[in-house]
């Protein structure tokens, strides 16, 4: 398995991952509070978890950019700032120039 499909992989489990905690929250809002919604405790607690869960995965992808661009000889403290800022889009970013330079490289 490459290194790419390796990506999309994780990708689209972290996409999945978010889809169902979507969905286990709307159960949950539903559950304990019905058509009168949430408190603003419960608001300002899933406030806290979305910040919490989106700083995880900028981490992860800092952390992912980091390791790539010391492979590919790369500035790896640029990539994982980037990836700190943007997170997954950053990986993103960092596959498509990947890809851009080795296509390049082949066309010459």
């Amino acid at each position: 398995m490459t290194r790419h499909e390796k990506l999309i992989l994780l990708i689209v489990g972290l996409l999945v991952l978010t889809r169902l905690g979507v969905l286990a929250r709307e159960i949950y809002i539903a559950d304990h509070y019905g058509a009168f919604g949430l408190t603003p405790q419960v608001k300002r607690f899933w406030t806290d978890v979305s910040i919490l869960w989106g700083g995880l995965v900028n981490i992860g992808a800092a952390i992912w950019l980091f390791v790539e661009a010391r492979v590919a000889a790369l500035k790896s403290w640029v990539w994982a700032l980037f990836g700190l800022c943007f997170g997954l889009l950053g990986v993103a970013v960092f596959y498509l120039i990947q890809l851009y330079v080795r296509n390049r490289g082949t066309e010459t």
